[in-house]
C-alpha cells in the first residue's frame, strides 16, 4: 500500500507521475534512450544492471520487474541474484564483473569511487562509452529505487511479469 493516500493500492511507477504530471513523459524519454537507445550493452545487460542495483538497494518493487525484463531478454536470472550477494563468486562471465564491482560501489559507495576502479573496468575490456552507459544504469536505478521506496510502492502489487511487459522501454519502439 503507498504511503499517499491520493495513490491506488495497487500504485505503479507511472501512477507516481500523477502527482507531477510535467515529468511523466521527460522520465520515460531518458529511461528509453538510457535502457534501450544504442549503446555497447546490450539491452538484457542494461536490465541485468538494473536489477543487480535494485537488489543491492533492496528495493523488490524494481528488482522484481527488471529481472524479469532482463531473463525475457536472455540474462541469466540466477547470475543476478548470485552477484548481488557476491559478483566474485557469480557465475558471471569475468568481463562482467569488475563492472558489476565499479556498480556495486557506485551504489553502496559513491564518494568513494577512485581511477583504480574505472582502469580494473577497462583493463577488462570494455571501453569509456560501455562504462559511461553502465554509471546511466546505476544512477538512474538508484533514482528509481528511491522513487518507489519512498513512496512505498508494493512489489506484490502488481505481478512482475505484469509490471515488466508494461515498461514503456521494455516495448520496441514504434
Amino acid at each position: 500500500m503507498p504511503f499517499f493516500k491520493s495513490l491506488p493500492a495497487e500504485a505503479g511507477i507511472g501512477e507516481l507521475w500523477s502527482l507531477n504530471p510535467s515529468l511523466r513523459k521527460p522520465m520515460n524519454d531518458l529511461g528509453r534512450a538510457i535502457m534501450r537507445e544504442e549503446s555497447p550493452l546490450t539491452p538484457a545487460l542494461r536490465e541485468a544492471i538494473a536489477a543487480f542495483v535494485s537488489a543491492i538497494n533492496k528495493c523488490d518493487y524494481c528488482f522484481k520487474g527488471h529481472i524479469e525484463v532482463a531473463a525475457n531478454l536472455g540474462a541469466d536470472r540466477a547470475a543476478i541474484i548470485a552477484a548481488a550477494q557476491d559478483v566474485d563468486a557469480a557465475p558471471l562471465p569475468e568481463k562482467y564483473k569488475p563492472l558489476f564491482r565499479y556498480l556495486r560501489k557506485l551504489t553502496l559507495a559513491p564518494a568513494a569511487m577512485t581511477q583504480a576502479d574505472a582502469d580494473d573496468v577497462f583493463v577488462a575490456g570494455w571501453t569509456e562509452r560501455a562504462l559511461h552507459d553502465a554509471i546511466l544504469v546505476c544512477c538512474r536505478f538508484n533514482f528509481m529505487n528511491r522513487l518507489s521506496l519512498g513512496h512505498g510502492l508494493d512489489p506484490e502489487g502488481v505481478p512482475p511479469e505484469q509490471r515488466a511487459k508494461s515498461m514503456s522501454y521494455a516495448k520496441p519502439a514504434s
